[in-house]
């Protein structure tokens, strides 16, 4: 009740806008982690959970979250289609009104920056002309190449300037020593050493793991995203419209783990690592507690999903390699991190 109040007497938010985060949600074994970061500021007008689970349980806590605070709206499968990475491209054409500005956040961004909220959209209103802002993003390749381009990080082996990098988006170990790394600047309030400025980027897609955007320039393309929602929103869309995107390196989100990383990042004390450093923010301590607690409850009930490993599309290359032998690929050796020069 209080949060609709005190929306009631500021009006917009935040310069004229009113400010919606969107998730699209949600695995509450991160969740409860990223949800007392975005209620906790007073700048979030709402909070909208695009539902793409089908796990009872996973559901269950989105519900909860709605009693928590009603900013929260629970949003379902606009088209009615299978979870699945495809199907978010379906919510978009509920992310445009003019007066707004919407950020995303993956389930999985386990970490903000204090400060996070004001700094990017600060920058984003003054800067109209790119098609996405977005936060330096920890674990995420083309944020990595840049740290290490700007002297940040010195990977033992390149990281390079591609979404699907080997190193950057594929190497479980990597991410480790990565969010280890990262986790130490934190334990000593030295995160801003990792801030390098605004840096645009043109013609190269990137995981879109926080985005932020105008409802204007939604509208203006009818909401219309491919199934290849990544593709399409960090490359084709703003290069058919002849705008570059830009990091607002300023301010950071602390992003898990992808897929072909998770398996390995589970079975580490990571998470645990995250909500002991969270823990000590007194304005996320309250609502840390209910959302864990919340999670606790439903796990008592329905234990979370094991998610299954990525299963590649059947094709012929698939079957060949079942039938011939390939020669043993020798053991990789891991990717080691220190710190950069200039950081």
């Amino acid at each position: 009740m209080r949060a609709v109040i005190w929306t009631a007497l500021r009006g917009k938010m935040f310069e004229g806008y009113r400010i919606v985060c969107v998730t699209p949600a949600g695995r509450r074994r991160y969740m409860k982690l990223l949800v007392p970061q975005i209620l906790a500021s007073g700048l979030v007008d709402r909070y909208d959970l695009w539902v793409n689970t089908d796990d009872a349980g996973d559901r269950a806590f989105m519900k909860a979250l709605t009693r928590l605070d009603e900013r929260v709206r629970v949003v379902p499968q606009p088209r009615g289609e299978k979870p699945s990475w495809s199907a978010i491209r379906a919510f978009f054409p509920g992310a445009l009104d003019e007066d707004t500005i919407y950020i995303r956040l993956d389930d999985d961004v386990v970490w903000l920056e204090p400060g996070f909220f004001e700094i990017l959209l600060r920058f984003r209103i003054a800067n109209p002309r790119y098609f996405l802002v977005m936060p330096l993003i920890v674990n995420n390749a083309v944020c990595t190449n840049l740290l290490q381009t700007c002297g940040k990080v010195a990977p033992s082996r390149y990281v390079g300037a591609t979404c699907m990098d080997r190193v950057g988006w594929h190497e479980p170990g990597f991410a480790v020593r990565l969010h280890r790394f990262f986790l130490d600047l934190v334990a000593r309030d030295e995160t801003h050493r990792l801030h390098c400025g605004p840096r645009e980027i043109a013609l190269n897609r990137f995981s879109i793991n926080a985005i932020c955007w105008f409802g204007r320039d939604m509208a203006a393309i009818g909401g219309e995203v491919r199934p290849g929602e990544e593709e399409d929103l960090s490359n084709v869309i703003p290069t058919r419209l002849g705008r570059p995107n830009c990091f607002c390196t300023d301010t950071i989100a602390a992003h898990f783990a992808f897929y072909v990383q998770r398996r390995a990042l589970d079975k580490t004390d990571l998470l645990q690592e995250y909500a002991q450093v969270l823990s000590q923010r007194a304005e996320l301590k309250p609502l840390l507690l209910k959302t864990t607690a919340i999670a606790d409850e439903i796990d008592a009930r329905e234990p979370p999903p094991v998610e299954q490993p990525f299963a590649a599309k059947p094709s012929w290359r698939a079957a060949w390699r079942k039938l011939v032998p390939r020669k043993r690929k020798k053991q990789q050796v891991p990717t080691l991190l220190e710190p950069g020069p200039l950081l």
